[in-house]
């Protein structure tokens, strides 16, 4: 039987092609869908979706961004399947000196896995529980580049904070995940803020704060979402280092 480093490239296949495997009849985007959430939520959900779009359940992201590793910017373009209340897999390249660098990363149905491989070869890679939860919580965060996911469904619970502000609780294989949202007047995303579980500066893996800024959005295929983002582990705290953050942009979005 193969190691699961070895087995890595088909765990990640298989997790890809169930993400993608068939997908609902879409209905259009009715506005008066929202009528019943929080006034935040509802604003944010009429700018996101164009009136009349079909309502899909999965986006296919293109990205690059750069992350930094041991004191060093490491750029990538990556690829996502991302499946709000599923899982999401997650495929980049980048480089380390002359040396091509990959990662994947993946959540779906309570398992998930982070692997990376310079030119082929295994480098290091995370799997267990504390692993989960954290790529749980990443598929939260993430659900909003899908907005038809956050219309009132089962799994989806909205709550206003204040009048900018909007929560949504999220049920993903019977655990919560809640998001807090800050919206301006017209609708837009300006920030994300959440507890993630982790161990970025912390001794053993627990809660801490994780979110980013929105810098910009885009439109596609009648989605307007958060085309560039600034953050990562610790933001909205003073332990949180801007010079450190991941950024991200989303250069071509597909809607099924």
């Amino acid at each position: 039987m193969p190691s699961w480093r070895e087995g890595s490239g088909m765990r990640f296949r298989n997790v890809e092609a169930a993400l993608t495997r068939g997908a609902p009849t879409p209905v259009p985007f009715d506005p008066s869908m929202v009528d019943e959430i929080p006034e935040p939520a509802s604003r944010l959900l009429r700018h996101a979706i164009a009136p009349g779009t079909p309502l899909g359940s999965r986006v296919h992201l293109r990205q690059t961004g750069s992350v930094v590793q041991a004191g060093r910017r490491l750029r990538l373009a990556a690829d996502e399947v991302l499946v709000p209340l599923r899982g999401f897999v997650w495929s980049a390249r980048g480089r380390l000196g002359p040396v091509t660098l990959r990662v994947r990363d993946h959540y779906l149905a309570g398992d998930g896995a982070v692997d990376i491989r310079v030119l082929g070869v295994p480098l290091g890679g995370e799997r267990g529980p504390d692993t989960v939860a954290s790529s749980r919580g990443r598929l939260a965060a993430e659900s909003l580049w899908v907005p038809s996911m956050l219309l009132p469904q089962p799994g989806v619970a909205w709550a206003a904070v204040d009048e900018n502000r909007a929560r949504v609780d999220l049920s993903i294989d019977g655990a919560t995940e809640s998001v807090v949202l800050t919206v301006d007047p017209d609708g837009r995303i300006t920030e994300l803020a959440m507890t993630r579980w982790g161990d970025v500066g912390v001794e053993r893996h627990q809660r801490i704060p994780y979110g980013f800024r929105v810098r910009a959005e885009r439109t596609f295929g009648g989605y307007t979402i958060a085309a560039s983002v600034e953050g990562g582990w610790w933001y909205g705290t003073d332990r949180f280092d801007p010079t450190a953050a991941s950024i991200f942009a989303i250069d071509a979005a597909q809607f099924r």
